[in-house]
């Protein structure tokens, strides 16, 4: 159940009025596709029979009955996840709610993988340099990265300083990557960073929540997460663990891929910070 919904949550934005209608539908009633006919539900969420098989096929199903099928088994397996906000708990129920939220916002992430995944490892493996772009916490998750690849000796960068990041875009061209992190797709400096990135020729990856943002018009190959969330006012507090996550898949990618052995480079990179430590 909780895939079938994560996928439909996630097409929602691109989706057409009629099919939009009837996929918040099915978020608010999942339960409802089991027993109504194809003529009642497009009757009961204002949409049309043409529009819900439009629909069904945009999931990858042949049509209402496979749809329809799919929904009443995974109704039966009763995985359906339910979000828990933190309110007045002790630390031991926020422990444990910070836990599954964080559990299930990989799950869901993992639901949207797809072949695009591939496609930016192998960017990466050929890339001449690799220039991250993010602001705010995301910009946390970017320097995160930079530290990752420039232990392996990769020409990288990771700048806050929107001035730096600007610079930085324009100076790239074919060869490079830019990789931008903004959860809704809509920094006017990312985008503005990517915008400038692509002009030049540079190969533009994002990770990202939507699937129909500003972002996403100066994007080559596009990174989807989907989070459970435990916001609080706007802070969503589970997104960077997305990111983190996809971000190492890509590092370790890069590592295995790469015709190239890192591992002197690495023990001799972490040999230059241990003589930083205290003994």
């Amino acid at each position: 159940m909780n895939e079938l919904l994560v996928k439909i949550r996630f097409l929602i934005p691109s989706l057409p009025r009629a099919e939009k209608a009837f996929a918040q539908a099915l978020l608010e009633n999942p339960e409802a596709i089991t027993h109504l006919t194809l003529a009642d539900i497009a009757r009961e969420s204002n949409s049309s029979d043409a529009s819900i098989i439009r629909f069904c096929k945009r999931l990858g199903y042949h049509g209402y009955s496979d749809l329809k099928q799919a929904f009443t088994a995974a109704i039966a397996e009763g995985d359906e996840v339910h979000e828990e906000e933190i309110e007045s708990d002790d630390v031991n129920d926020i422990l444990k709610k910070v836990f599954q939220s964080n559990v299930q916002t990989l799950q869901n992430t993992m639901v949207l993988a797809n072949e695009r995944y591939k496609d930016a490892l192998d960017a990466l493996i050929d890339a001449k340099a690799i220039h991250f772009f993010g602001v705010g916490d995301a910009f946390a998750a970017c320097q995160f990265a930079f530290m990752k690849f420039c232990r392996l000796g990769i020409p990288c960068s990771s700048y806050s300083d929107v001035m730096l990041q600007y610079t930085i875009a324009d100076n790239l061209g074919p060869g490079d990557v830019a990789l931008a992190v903004s959860y809704e797709g809509r920094s006017r400096n990312v985008v503005q960073a990517m915008k400038i990135a692509k002009k030049r020729g540079a190969t533009t990856i994002s990770i990202t929540k939507m699937n129909k943002s500003p972002l996403l018009r100066y994007t080559d190959i596009p990174l989807f997460i989907s989070i459970s969330d435990l916001t609080v006012g706007r802070d969503k507090v589970t997104r960077r663990v997305a990111d983190q996550f996809i971000l190492d898949v890509l590092y370790l990618g890069y590592i295995t891929k790469k015709k190239q052995d890192f591992s002197k480079r690495l023990k001799r990179t972490q040999g230059a910070i241990d003589c930083n430590k205290i003994m």
